[in-house]
């Protein structure tokens, strides 16, 4: 059997395969839930906006997806699965059929309930503002790069450490741990300098702790808000993503993704020397 079918096998007999999916279709379902009560409060929703729910109640589904990737990249902390894996395929193929795998099955997941998102919310919502297709583009092409990153990110932080439960809690350590030690410095910064009560979208430009962290790759994370950019956000040259204004720039976030198109083959090269250098 192909080490690829395998994995699928392995992963949708258990509840972690299911469960994942689940989420994802969950997320895109309260998306259009959330919407239809706004739209009941209010008598109007945007179909575009449907969009932004989806890809905010989408972050569940994204760390149950970290925890089941870092799992089974971390085969070697179970000495059975580490030498039937071993003994049949060689490292190469496991370290890349196991990302492509993953890779792939979290892009179609995350399109499968964007789709849904986005055909329910054109049934449902007000149309009338359209979707801007050029940016739908860069925005899937900017989460393709994300994915990319966070699958060699992935690979690495399983490579320093054989047990399953170390290695997500250290990927965890790294997605969402920097990020918040970050924003938490960026408002002790601005309180000592007496700017705290500027708006939040200034804060990237006005303190300097954010600026170093407008480098850190999950930055780009933010990027991710194209895929629901309309002709009026176009128009105004502005987006509004989980409830901040950012200017509609293509080079929104462009430090973050140069330091992702550099990290990502690091990782996956100092990914591929540890476990090649590991004993089983």
């Amino acid at each position: 059997m192909n080490l690829w079918k395998m994995e699928l096998i392995h992963l949708f007999r258990s509840w972690r395969g299911w469960t994942l999916s689940g989420m994802f279709l969950l997320a895109a379902l309260v998306s259009l839930l959330v919407g239809f009560f706004i739209e009941r409060a209010n008598g109007s929703f945007p179909y575009a906006q449907a969009i932004d729910w989806y890809i905010t109640f989408v972050i569940v589904g994204n760390l149950v997806f970290v925890g089941i990737v870092v799992s089974s990249l971390a085969f070697d902390g179970n000495r059975d699965s580490s030498i039937f894996l071993r003994t049949r395929f060689s490292m190469k193929q496991i370290l890349l059929t196991k990302a492509t795998v993953y890779f792939l099955l979290s892009v179609t997941l995350f399109l499968t309930g964007f789709l849904i998102a986005l055909l329910g919310g054109l049934i449902l919502f007000d149309i009338s503002d359209h979707l801007s297709f050029k940016w739908v583009l860069w925005g899937l092409l900017l989460y393709l790069i994300k994915e990319l990153f966070y699958i060699a990110l992935m690979l690495f932080t399983s490579s320093i450490f054989r047990g399953p439960v170390i290695s997500v809690l250290l990927t965890l350590a790294v997605i969402l741990g920097l990020p918040l030690i970050g924003s938490t410095l960026i408002s002790l910064e601005l309180l000592m300098r007496g700017l705290i009560e500027i708006p939040l979208a200034d804060w990237e430009t006005t303190s300097y702790v954010a600026r170093v962290m407008l480098w850190w790759p999950t930055a780009l994370e933010d990027a991710t808000g194209f895929l629901g950019v309309t002709n009026s956000e176009v128009r105004n040259g502005y987006i509004s993503f989980l409830g901040v204004s950012y200017p509609l720039d293509a080079h929104f976030r462009q430090d973050a993704l140069i330091t992702t198109i550099i990290s990502t083959p690091i990782l996956a090269v100092l990914a591929w020397v540890r476990f090649s250098k590991r004993e089983i």
